[in-house]
């Protein structure tokens, strides 16, 4: 039986695999349970374009090493164009992977934040070392395979069979090879030798197909119309290639092989002038600004499109606007103490609807009477929002963490193809770490995790010192954080925090966090000045199951708690355990502050939606409760999703006694707002309060309004000024004006116009408005407006915030810092230098077996 040739059997089979892998994210769905893709015919100029790829890879080779007489030239050749078909399937893999788990195209720059690990330019060393952090890696994947064992196994068993395909092709060669050697042996032995048999004998030899080994093209296959339709196909392969590299037409992303996308992140998604101008205008026309307040560059084509200030630093920059001349004197700022601020920023926070209270689920009012949380589900968050103003929603803009959590750190929105915590490294950004540093306010962060897992690290401890001279911003970059606090407690330290010792030592758990943000802020208070303090948590985390010993979890009254299936439809279970556990030590925390530090502002943010929980059964909001409302499950199967992408939940509070802050919160306490509001309101909001007291209203870009204003216009029924927000993931995104939300699948209009009151699905049949070509062409230009100022470091400047830029100094615009520019060539360059040496190492391997086998045979015959 002869076996095929290796230039036909290696595309083929590794082709088989990208195919299972094209099929699956056409008909999977994603970890929020919506479509991957909505536009499913797409699967077939997919599958084609792919083939093509594969089909002009696999003939060139052959085309090349059939005219090669060098054995070892020949392995070379085919190991570089293997290595490329492997390159191709890996990167289409942790497509699928990133697009089913977390709603993200698959760049380079998930190598550079989770495989080279990027150093920080700033000293990352911390005054507190703990024990040493065990790798949970593997447990995570474990859990991604055990909640969708059938996609993953279609995968493996697919890798198997071509793996038993190719050890049935070696071992048949060899034995093909072997009886050749011994048919030659039983010639010589039976005749005399002679040139003519001698001949016969070495060509049979030389025409068996080996595991690289090329059979000698004969002459009618080596005629012009071969080689013309290898160019040929190969030209369709280049022409289809540099349509991709270049257009910027999104069903054509799709339906390429992932990894020219992967090739085509390099580039950077910028506006020619005409466009950029007509997208400010957009912008500008769509965010109304407060009272007081203008854009900041004025000029006919504005560099820094998104800064507004106050009108005394915008005549400082344009000194002649009318209104220059007569500007009215400053508000007086407040004469008591500047209060405190913590931020508790939960992950993965998605209490909608089921742990709503029913009446504030049902509620078709803009703003209603709390308090927002049931008791059965998060008693101590109940309890805070009784005095508090809520959100039913209070949305990121981006997931996961690393979208999230810099998002709300940063104001930066994510990059339509590329990751903000490397490409934005350096850019001058609106952060509120040191918002609150110039503003007089000592500043601490304690978190649950390394900082280097997902390149937090080269944002925390900026304004420390430089270890990195080669960029002349990192000298102008103010401080972020004073102290930064994350270690797994040694017996002595837990002692001291008045702590069990966790038994897991991987991440940190909520209870062990909550006790060094505790202790820690008490320290930091001893100096005396106002303290800003963040508080991330953990234990709601994916897979739900939680990081601290089984003795602090109390299994919720419906399923297994978090040792529940991973299956889909029980991670309500898990959820509501974790996020009850997650409730107790932020309860712990808020009631020690108000002990201890009552003048302050305590304010409760999720980094991001949970995407998955919670899912609903038997059109139930709340499982646990028979009478609860319903909810419209349609939402799920739309290509967009649910709430839980976005939307978080949040809340605001005062503790203290500084009447100024409670005749501001009085207004507003126990209210539950319901139109979309997000994490940039919040940060304008604080930044609200702080400049009353300390007379810094300094300018910012943050895209936000104020949430006191907003409540009490709401409650007022005032009208609300024009807003127009952007979350995003690299797949789904959502716009939101005032009082209404889009939402739609980021490769075209594919989605829906809801009401603006969350949650959003109530209401089973309720018929909402598709979403237009002209609308969404409006919302990816708004996108591609954040992707060009950020690209271009244009989004804001530090030197904004310069005090002596006030009316009447004049100042010129500043100039900004190039963006970093990675070199991509380099990451791509080693990447598959890597995997072709793996592959290069395997073949020769192989051939070395193989041979070895022969030459074992040819001895014992």
């Amino acid at each position: 039986m002869k076996t095929p040739n290796v230039f036909i059997s290696v595309p083929c089979s590794l082709f088989a695999i990208e195919l299972v892998l094209i099929i699956l994210r056409f008909t999977d769905r994603t970890s929020s349970d919506s479509l991957m893709m909505p536009n499913q015919w797409l699967i077939l100029p997919n599958i084609i374009i792919c083939a093509i790829d594969f089909i002009s890879v696999g003939l060139l080779n052959w085309l090349i090493c059939s005219r090669l007489q060098s054995y070892k030239s020949r392995v070379v050749v085919f190991s570089i164009f293997t290595t490329y078909m492997l390159f191709s399937i890996i990167i289409f893999f942790g497509d699928y992977l990133n697009l089913r788990e977390t709603l993200q195209q698959f760049t380079k720059y998930y190598f550079a934040t989770y495989v080279t690990h990027l150093k920080s330019m700033f000293n990352t060393e911390m005054k507190i070392t703990g024990l040493s952090e065990k790798d949970g890696n593997a447990q995570m994947f474990g859990n991604l395979i055990n909640r969708s064992p059938i996609p993953w196994a279609v995968i493996f068993a697919t890798i198997i069979v071509v793996l038993l395909i190719h050890v049935y092709t070696i071992v048949n060669n060899c034995s093909q090879k072997c009886e050749k050697k011994k048919t030659y042996k039983e010639i010589n032995s039976d005749h005399s030798e002679s040139p003519n048999t001698l001949q016969t004998a070495n060509n049979s030899f030389d025409n068996v197909p080996l595991i690289i080994e090329v059979n000698q093209v004969s002459k009618k296959h080596s005629n012009i119309s071969v080689i013309v339709t290898v160019i040929l196909i190969f030209t369709l392969e280049f022409i289809l290639f540099i349509s991709c590299m270049a257009s910027s037409d999104k069903h054509l992303q799709v339906v390429a092989p992932s990894h020219w996308n992967f090739f085509r992140t390099g580039g950077k998604n910028k506006l020619n002038k005409l466009k950029y101008q007509e997208a400010v205008k957009q912008f500008r026309q769509s965010n109304e600004l407060m009272a007081g307040y203008d854009w900041i560059d004025q000029r006919s084509n504005p560099e820094f499109p998104m800064v507004y200030a106050p009108k005394k630093y915008v005549c400082a920059y344009n000194p002649e606007l009318q209104y220059c001349s007569s500007l009215p004197k400053d508000e007086p700022k407040i004469l008591e103490e500047a209060p405190n601020v913590v931020f508790i920023v939960v992950e993965s926070f998605s209490p909608s609807p089921m742990m709503f209270q029913n009446n504030i689920v049902v509620s078709k009012d803009k703003i209603v009477d709390g308090p927002l949380y049931k008791d059965t589900y998060l008693p101590n968050l109940k309890k805070i929002s009784e005095n508090a103003l809520t959100f039913s929603s209070l949305s990121s803009s981006g997931l996961p963490t690393l979208y999230g959590w810099l998002s709300l750190m940063t104001g930066e929105i994510p990059y339509s193809n590329q990751i903000n915590i490397v490409q934005s490294m350096l850019n001058d950004v609106d952060d509120f770490p040191s918002y609150f540093q110039q503003n007089g306010y000592d500043t601490m962060y304690v978190a649950p995790c390394k900082f280097d897992f997902d390149g937090q690290h080269i944002w925390l401890f900026r304004g420390k010192e430089v270890r990195n001279k080669k960029h002349p911003q990192l000298k102008e970059m103010p401080l972020w954080f004073d102290n930064v606090y994350q270690y797994i407690p040694t017996q002595e330290q837990a002692k001291d925090l008045n702590v069990t010792q966790n038994y897991l030592q991987s991440w940190v758990p909520d209870r062990i966090t909550a006790a060094q943000f505790m202790k820690h802020f008490d320290e930091n208070k001893k100096q005396g000045k106002p303290l800003m303090g963040v508080w991330v948590t953990i234990d709601t985390h994916q897979a739900f199951q939680g990081f601290d010993n089984d003795e602090f979890y109390e299994p919720f009254k419906f399923g297994q708690g978090r040792y529940g299936s991973q299956q889909l439809q029980d991670q309500i279970n898990r959820y509501a355990t974790v996020a009850k556990y997650m409730d107790n030590y932020v309860g712990q925390v808020v009631n020690h502050l108000k002990e201890k530090h009552n003048n302050t502002i305590v304010v409760l943010v999720g980094d991001h939606g949970a995407r998955e929980v919670p899912l609903f059964h038997k059109n139930l909001v709340d499982r646990a409760d028979p009478t609860s409302a319903k909810y419209d499950n349609s939402c799920n199967d739309e290509p967009f999703s649910n709430d839980e992408l976005f939307a978080t939940s949040g809340a605001i509070t005062y503790l203290g006694d500084n009447r100024y802050l409670k005749s501001l919160f009085e207004p507003v306490i126990g209210k539950v707002v319901k139109v979309p509001t997000d994490h940039h309101d919040m940060i304008r909001t604080l930044y609200d309060i702080v400049g009353a007291h300390t007379g810094m209203n300094l300018p910012s870009s943050r895209n936000g309004r104020n949430l006191i204003e907003l409540a009490t216009n709401l409650t007022q029924s005032k009208p609300l000024r024009r807003h127009l927000s952007l979350r995003t993931t690299m797949v789904h995104s959502e716009m939101a004006t005032e009082d209404t939300v889009f939402r739609f699948h980021s490769i075209g209009a594919y989605g829906q116009k809801f009401p603006g009151i969350y949650p959003t699905c109530v209401s089973p049949g309720e018929v909402r408005e598709p979403i237009t070509k002209s609308q969404f062409r409006n919302f990816d230009l708004y996108h591609r407006l954040y992707d060009h100022v950020q690209i271009s470091n244009k989004q804001f400047s530090y030197k904004f915030r310069n005090q002596a830029c006030q009316y009447p100094a004049v100042c010129n615009f500043p100039e900004s810092f190039k963006a970093f520019s990675r070199n991509d060539v380099a990451i791509i360059t080693f990447s598959v230098l890597g995997f072709g040496l793996l592959i290069g190492l395997i073949i020769v391997l192989i051939i070395y077996v193989v041979e070895k086998c022969q030459k074992k045979n040819t001895f014992i015959n």
